[in-house]
């Protein structure tokens, strides 16, 4: 519903970072008591999951003048780009885009699952790089794995 929103030209770039702000918030205020909500972002959100959110706010609130796909699609480049240990280039090609989801899907054990993935069988390497390279919107397909859909 947000997303026609924006396609009707009734949200900027400000609007959608407010949004996502006020997602935020209004996680923290699931809680009953102030002091739990803000415990909940110290003790139960590791820190690296919490800030790699807050740096992301830049990546979607383009949403006013990109596709869904393509901020998510930018928004695997920003991450693997930003990972530490450094990761090289983000890849490209079939497989690209499983490989960057299963690191950010990981969190903190992306190099771990990287390493999974790697050891797969190469049918089912095949089955991942198919099912996470869905857009699951018609019409939208990732630029860097041509063979999704």
């Amino acid at each position: 519903k947000f997303r026609s929103v924006i396609q009707a030209g009734h949200a900027a770039a400000d609007d959608i970072a407010f949004y996502f702000v006020h997602w935020l918030t209004d996680l923290a205020g699931a809680e009953p008591f102030p002091l739990e909500g803000c415990e909940k972002f110290v003790l139960k959100f590791p820190q690296p999951v919490l800030k790699s959110f807050l740096d992301s706010f830049p990546v979607v609130r383009q949403l006013d003048s990109m596709t869904e796909t393509e901020i998510f699609e930018r928004y695997l480049v920003w991450r693997w780009s930003s990972h530490k240990p450094d990761l090289g280039p983000a890849p490209e090609g079939r497989g690209s885009i499983a490989r960057m989801r299963l690191m950010i899907m990981a969190q903190l054990a992306g190099t771990y699952a990287l390493e999974g993935y790697e050891t797969l069988f190469a049918e089912d390497r095949h089955v991942l790089d198919d099912e996470l390279a869905r857009t699951g919107i018609s019409g939208q397909q990732y630029l860097r794995d041509p063979g999704s859909k």
